[in-house]
């Protein structure tokens, strides 16, 4: 029996035509998500919310399950520079993350420096994969 024998531009076709069918079938499946559960689980919370508001309670029981009200937080910077004032000036270090910067830290490296202690710093190689205009 003979062996069929692919051609690399043969793989990165169909390489080419999978990718895009599974993001098509993504889509669609993120849509059917989103009409059928997550629109309708959203109306249902935006209700028992405001029956939990109108009571003028906190939580309700049923034999099914509990609805409770949580409250969630989000911080964000509005402007760097005056945060970063603040920091400094007051020595809050404790309001901020510390992580390294990747860009910096790989042009670093390719100016022949050496990664800067306490950071991890790995490569690798992969394929990349991507179509003709």
């Amino acid at each position: 029996m003979e062996e069929v024998q692919v051609t690399p531009a043969e793989m990165v076709e169909e390489y080419i035509q999978l990718r895009d069918a599974k993001r098509l079938a993504d889509e669609k499946y993120a849509e059917f998500v989103k009409t059928t559960f997550s629109d309708k689980m959203q109306a249902l919370e935006v209700q028992l919310l405001d029956t939990l508001n109108k009571l003028g309670v906190d939580s309700l029981s049923s034999k099914e399950g509990t609805v409770y009200r949580k409250l969630t937080t989000s911080v964000t910077v509005a402007d760097a520079r005056d945060f970063r004032q603040f920091v400094t000036e007051g020595e809050n270090w404790d309001l901020i993350d510390w992580r390294a910067n990747k860009t910096a830290v790989n042009d670093l490296v390719e100016a022949g420096e050496p990664v800067p202690p306490g950071v991890n710093r790995s490569s690798f190689y992969s394929v990349g994969i991507r179509r003709k205009s």
